[in-house]
C-alpha cells in the first residue's frame, strides 16, 4: 500500500470494536480541559493501549495488530476574533477563533518507536477552537 507516495509500515489504533465502530476508544473526562471562554484547550493521554497494524487495509479486513502504546499532548491557544459557522443541511453551528496549536506524539511497539519533535517546535498552518452544536443538539 502507498500512501501520498510513501509506503506505510505502521497504522496505530484501538482496532475494531464488536458493534462496528473503529478508531475510537472512550477517554477519561480529565484527559480532555477547555477553559469556559473556550478560547484555550488540552487534550492528553500516556499510554494508550493501541495496536500496530502494517497498513490501513490491514487494520480494517480485521487482521490482529501488534502490541502498541501511544502518549500524546495537544494545546490550543485562540489567536483570533470571533467567527461564525453554520450549516443547517449537516446540522451544525459554532462560534470559533482561529488558534495556535502544539503537538507531540510518540508510539511504541515490538522492536519500533517513533516520538515526534517537542511541542514546543510545532508549527501552526491552520487551527480553530470554539463551541459548536451539533446532532441531536442543534437546534
Amino acid at each position: 500500500m502507498v500512501t501520498l507516495g510513501v509506503p506505510q509500515i505502521h497504522d496505530y489504533n484501538p482496532g475494531i470494536a464488536a458493534s462496528g465502530l473503529f478508531w475510537t476508544i472512550r477517554v477519561p473526562d480529565n484527559a480532555v480541559r477547555v477553559n469556559g471562554q473556550a478560547t484555550a484547550a488540552t487534550y492528553g493521554l500516556d499510554n494508550v493501549s493501541l495496536f500496530d497494524y502494517p497498513n490501513v487495509e490491514t487494520a480494517l479486513a480485521g487482521v490482529p495488530g501488534g502490541p502498541a502504546v501511544a502518549s500524546f499532548d495537544f494545546t490550543w491557544a485562540a489567536t483570533g476574533k470571533p467567527f461564525k459557522a453554520r450549516d443547517t443541511s449537516q446540522k451544525f453551528a459554532g462560534i470559533y477563533r482561529l488558534a495556535k496549536s502544539t503537538i507531540e506524539w510518540e508510539a511504541r511497539s515490538s522492536g519500533f518507536a517513533f516520538q515526534s519533535d517537542p511541542a514546543r517546535t510545532s508549527t501552526t498552518i491552520y487551527s480553530a477552537i470554539g463551541r459548536e452544536r451539533n446532532g441531536i443538539f442543534y437546534s
